[in-house]
């Protein structure tokens, strides 16, 4: 933990601050411009990354619709988003660990990006399956995903919070 929290502390110099939030919009617009648009294109729906929560019988439709060609482009999307959770992971914990201090609400970007890799395993162990579908992984790649964007926004309620504190003061 320690180690941790001193990445932390030198993540949050703002040259590096500036650093990575600028690696996180590159990688966030190349996501929201490239990658998921041509996912969308191919399935007839956004990759189930970027769905708030998605049943197991639609994942399976989004596999299906969108053919090997989908699956082989959602994998490419898959292993980018290997990096992308670590990036902005690091960017969001070192933000509030700079607005707040060295607080402990760090730990929310944490959250984030353990759920983050929790939803991309399963997702990547669906499509290593398929045609075979395990809907008990279905279910757990949609809870993983619904938790990461409910930690995603409470890191960014938090970063409001910590924000509006830090202008009166």
């Amino acid at each position: 933990m320690a180690l941790l929290e001193r990445l932390l502390e030198e993540s949050a110099r703002p040259l590096l601050l500036w650093v990575l939030g600028a690696a996180t919009l590159l990688f966030l617009a190349v996501f929201v411009f490239l990658l998921s648009p041509a996912l969308q294109a191919l399935a007839g729906s956004p990759p189930p990354d970027v769905v708030l929560f998605q049943t197991p019988a639609a994942l399976q439709g989004w596999l299906q619709k969108g053919g090997e060609r989908a699956r082989s482009l959602y994998l490419w999307f898959l292993l980018a988003d290997t990096f992308f959770p670590l990036l902005y992971g690091l960017f969001l914990a070192a933000l509030l660990w700079r607005l707040s201090m060295g607080g402990k609400a760090w730990h929310l970007a944490v959250y984030a990006v353990l759920f983050d890799y929790l939803e991309n395993s399963c997702h990547a162990l669906l499509i290593w399956s398929y045609p075979h579908f395990y809907v008990l992984l279905a279910w757990a790649a949609a809870f993983a995903t619904l938790l990461k964007w409910l930690a995603i926004a409470a890191v960014l309620m938090r970063l409001v919070w910590l924000l509006l504190l830090n202008r009166r003061a």
